[in-house]
């Protein structure tokens, strides 16, 4: 059996052999040789045969189940080796597989990174063709700027245009008011000479001059002695104006009857003339006698303040004295102008005025300047105007234009006011008046006729003219106005908001200006850190104003709870209360405020308790320290 096994495997034939002998010469204590000629292997007999040979069943016996053991582990090893052999087997497949992903991967990534370079062309291309496109929007960016200042420029001219049409609107509004003045006088000599013979009958020997003189003008310069420039210049008026009737023209007259149908432009006439004419030593019964024709016009306040020139004028005269007798008996102590009559025709002392007829009326004019009433009104401006044509070079015609021009403002007529403000301007450019005269134009334009972009133009040239004007500031300040509240040009505002402080920082209207421009950039500008900023510099630089300082740290506060800055803001509040301590309502406020902000807030109910406390301790007249306290036990309670 044995000699079998070792048939069986002659492939490991002599490492087996060496196995048994080593087996045998520990079982029987002997030397059992194998040698090895020539590759073969030969047992070489031992001393004692006979005994091996005897033996050699009991050995089979001995060794069977030992043999049998190993022939069993050889099996199970050679078994392991074919297992073996069959995981090298299917490792060498899944090798093969791997390879084969592998190559697929590079064939991938090769794939990948010629996609790679084509992309990298796209790039290159598009970068290219970017930078093209770039160049264009460029050229377009810059042609659009182009038109930007075009079209701006465009629009200035266009409110050039619209300021330059509106003037001559209003200009030509005066000429058509001048025209229908002209259509009115046409021919009106014969009106005014047929009432002339027939109202002034009563005083024929006074008036017969001035009649007679202005009758044979009518007819010959020769015949009516004219001996002046003035009264040619006049006169050729007048003939001007007969002319025009008697060419067809035609005329109108206002009223009913005989003795009332005088239109305004004959009293127009009437009165120049009289000026001008002097109307041969009887001025003052002409103007009485005018006086009551505007009576039996239902023109009371025209024919009182007519008898009260009369006074003022002719204060010594038979003429003046009736005119004080008439006037007593039409006006009332309580009405205006009555009061005025009380005040001046009985006590004429109260005038003091020389005898000159110059200072007589000047002070007439003064005195009745500002009267309420409408009609005195009108009455002033007709009066302002003729004292100008009777006395064109005086120094005083600057001043008498510009009551002429508040006449029109109280008479809610803003574009005539206007109109006489620049007649100002125009023909006396050396007038202590210039910088009010430009400032009060800008003012009427916004207020009156609400005309906000001429009126920011106007305040800009006023500033552009009289930067150190004491209106210079308030200019500055309504036009940032216009463009916050009218125009809605933010940026626009807060720049002159800003100018406005930097420019006059000294003027009570900076801080106002300041504080403008700080809820600008929060409201519409969305720039709460600018708003800090300004705030900051409102207190560091008003802040010794009580109402400046407390409302700058309220500012600072808002700001901060707004934006989360909740420690900030609690600084702030009571930063009123430290700074301004007299302050007591805002104070107040701001430490409730600042115990609001702790308690819901920060969550810290003891600084909430303590800073409640600040206003039990400070203030003791605060009504509302029932509640104050109340809320103080309720947090305790949370504590």
């Amino acid at each position: 059996m044995l000699l079998r096994y070792i048939d069986s495997d002659s492939g490991n034939r002599g490492n087996r052999l060496i196995i048994l002998s080593m087996c045998f010469a520990a079982v029987f204590g002997s030397t059992t040789l194998f040698s090895q000629v020539e590759g073969d292997t030969t047992v070489a007999a031992t001393s004692d045969t006979s005994m091996l040979e005897g033996d050699t069943s009991m050995l089979e016996e001995v060794y069977k189940d030992r043999i049998a053991a190993l022939e069993d582990t050889l099996f199970l090893k050679k078994e392991q080796l074919e297992a073996a052999n069959f995981m090298v087997r299917q490792g060498e497949v899944r090798n093969t597989a791997l390879a084969n992903s592998l190559t697929t991967a590079f064939d991938s990534v090769k794939a990948l990174n010629d996609s790679l370079t084509l992309l990298g062309s796209i790039y290159d291309r598009v970068e290219a063709e970017s930078k093209q496109h770039l160049e264009q929007l460029s050229a377009l960016g810059d042609s659009i700027a182009r038109n930007f200042q075009r079209e701006q420029a465009l629009a200035a001219r266009y409110d050039s245009l619209t300021v330059l049409l509106q003037e001559a609107r209003q200009d030509l509004a005066l000429a058509d008011s001048l025209e229908r003045s002209t259509s009115d006088s046409i021919a009106a000599l014969e009106a005014i000479l047929a009432a002339l013979e027939v109202q002034l009958s009563e005083n024929k020997e006074g008036l017969s001059g001035m009649y007679d003189r202005l009758k044979l003008a009518l007819q010959s310069t020769e015949e009516g002695h004219i001996d002046s420039a003035t009264d040619m210049k006049y006169v050729e008026h007048l003939r001007e104006a007969v002319d025009y009737k008697r060419k067809g023209k035609g005329f109108k007259l206002f009223g009913g009857g005989d003795e009332t149908e005088l239109n305004s432009y004959r009293f127009a006439e009437l009165i120049d003339y009289m000026y001008w004419s002097q109307l041969g030593g009887s001025y003052d019964q002409a103007l009485n006698l005018l006086a009551r024709t505007y009576y039996q016009q239902d023109k009371k306040i025209f024919g009182a303040l007519t008898y009260l020139k009369t006074i003022f004028l002719f204060p010594d005269t038979d003429a003046g004295k009736s005119a004080a007798e008439e006037f007593e008996k039409l006006v009332k102590k309580e009405d205006e102008v009555g009061r005025l009559y009380y005040e001046v025709a009985l006590n004429p002392d109260s005038m003091n005025v020389g005898n000159e007829d110059f200072y007589r009326y000047l002070h007439f004019l003064d005195y009745i300047r500002n009267l309420n009433a409408p009609e005195a009104r009108k009455y002033f401006i007709s009066e302002g105007r003729t004292f100008l044509a009777y006395y064109p070079g005086i120094f005083q015609a600057d001043q008498i234009t510009l009551w002429v021009a508040q006449a029109y403002h109280g008479l809610e007529e803003y574009n005539a006011e206007i109109l006489a403000l620049f007649k100002i301007r125009t023909m006396y450019p050396e007038s202590d008046f210039l910088s009010y005269v430009t400032y009060t134009i800008a003012d009427i334009t916004v207020k009156n006729l609400e005309q906000y972009e001429l009126a920011a133009t106007r305040y800009a040239a006023f500033l552009d003219e009289f930067p150190d004007d004491v209106n210079a500031p308030q200019a500055l300040l309504s036009q940032a106005d216009i463009y916050e509240t009218k125009i809605k040009d933010y940026k626009q505002a807060g720049d002159l908001f800003r100018k406005l402080t930097d420019t006059y920082p000294d003027d009570e209207l900076a801080p106002q200006a300041l504080f403008r421009y700080a809820t600008l950039l929060t409201d519409k500008l969305a720039s709460p850190a600018g708003a800090l900023a300004v705030y900051q510099e409102i207190l560091s630089t008003y802040g010794a104003d009580q109402d400046a300082g407390t409302r700058a740290l309220n500012g600072l506060a808002t700001i901060s709870s707004d934006t989360r800055q909740y420690e900030a803001a609690v600084t702030y509040y009571l930063d009123i209360h430290q700074r301004y301590p007299e302050a007591n309502e805002e104070a107040v406020k701001a430490i409730i405020a600042a115990a609001d902000i702790y308690e819901k807030n920060l969550k810290n109910i003891d600084a909430t308790i303590h800073t409640l406390h600040i206003i039990v301790d400070n203030y003791e007249e605060y009504p509302g320290m029932k509640a104050i306290n109340k809320r103080i036990q309720k947090l305790q309670k949370k504590q």
